[in-house]
């Protein structure tokens, strides 16, 4: 099935790319064969209708969830979920500060919401974007070591860029390791108040 959709995908793609370049095209002067008129005159009555129907409005949302799902199952936050799912956290409300980060290789930039206590870390992200993200708790006695990175890079960044961008970051980050997942690559923008609930066991790595 996913193979089915992946091909479905493809030609979809294709096949608006085509409407596209061919549309400018058109636009610009050029000439086309009058089969291929045809198609371009086709796809864009078939587009307009598309846009100004309720099936527009259908699509989008299920496209949204669909996406937001995706991401979530890509990054690991739903494998995460299975062990430190977090129902309520209504206590740190007031706590909780919008920051940006890593979910194993998918950025959150500007969406994850991070707060910290005593007993541990909590995570979810802002609620567009709740679908596939159940809020999150994790123990400290979960994490395995937390350590200070000064600004957010791709895992594909290169060593020398990395070397070259840091001393101009006025940003930090923790990366966060965790026992019961050591390949789940876990960053978040670090505050003040993160740092200051961390232990000290922990802590000394991150200083």
């Amino acid at each position: 099935m996913k193979i089915v959709f992946k091909f479905i995908g493809l030609i979809w793609t294709i096949s608006f790319f085509s409407f596209f370049v061919l549309f400018i095209y058109v636009g610009s002067g050029g000439e086309i064969p009058p089969l291929v008129q045809e198609y371009v005159i086709y796809s864009q009555t078939v587009l307009s209708s598309f846009l100004t129907s309720n099936w527009f409005y259908v699509v989008f949302v299920v496209g949204w969830f669909g996406v937001c799902y995706g991401l979530g199952k890509e990054s690991g936050w739903q494998n995460l979920a299975k062990r430190y799912r977090k129902n309520n956290d209504r206590e740190l409300e007031e706590n909780f500060r919008i920051g940006s980060g890593y979910i194993d290789k998918i950025r959150h930039n500007g969406i994850l919401k991070v707060a910290a206590n005593n007993r541990g870390l909590y995570l979810r992200v802002l609620f567009p974007f709740k679908f596939g993200h159940n809020n999150l708790f994790i123990p400290w006695h979960e994490i395995s070591a937390v350590t200070l990175e000064s600004g957010l890079f791709s895992e594909n960044t290169p060593g020398f860029l990395k070397s070259m961008t840091k001393p101009f970051s006025k940003t930090e980050y923790l990366n966060i390791q965790l026992n019961e997942f050591p390949r789940q690559r876990l960053t978040i923008r670090s505050t003040e108040q993160l740092l200051s609930c961390i232990p000290k066991n922990l802590r000394d790595s991150a200083e």
